[in-house]
């Protein structure tokens, strides 16, 4: 009993050690960028590191997948779900949905690429 224990603690003092080290290197990393000007790729990479929409995006592609995963376990269940919500729900709505989940994917991904693109621009233009 003892032993199980040990290896379960021991398990997750291995997890939060391998956080740290990882939280640790992506400051570091973090850093390195801030101070490095000259890097040809550095404003893309600050704009990877800063994206704060990414967890949005994450969601919002799990909610998309479920059916796929959902469907091949339950086809009847999956089929019955999208009925109903193509019955129950009103035309307004669901194109409300989809610009969100719009705005999601394209305007945080512009919001993200643009400062980069146009002072990539403004460096050529300048030089």
């Amino acid at each position: 009993m003892l032993s199980i224990a040990g290896l379960l603690l021991g398990g997750v003092k291995d997890f939060f050690i391998n956080r740290q080290k990882i939280g640790a290197a992506k400051a570091e990393n973090t850093a390195r960028l801030l101070s490095d000007k000259t890097s040809n790729n550095h404003e893309w990479e600050m704009a990877t590191l800063m994206d704060k929409d990414k967890w949005m995006r994450r969601i919002s592609f799990c909610m998309f997948t479920w059916p796929f995963i959902w469907v091949y376990f339950d086809p009847i269940g999956a089929t019955e779900y999208f009925k109903i919500l193509d019955l129950h729900l009103p035309e307004w709505y669901k194109q409300t949905y989809m610009g969100m989940t719009g705005g999601i994917w394209g305007i945080s991904a512009l919001k993200n690429a643009v400062p980069s693109l146009v002072g990539g621009i403004a460096k050529s233009i300048r030089k």
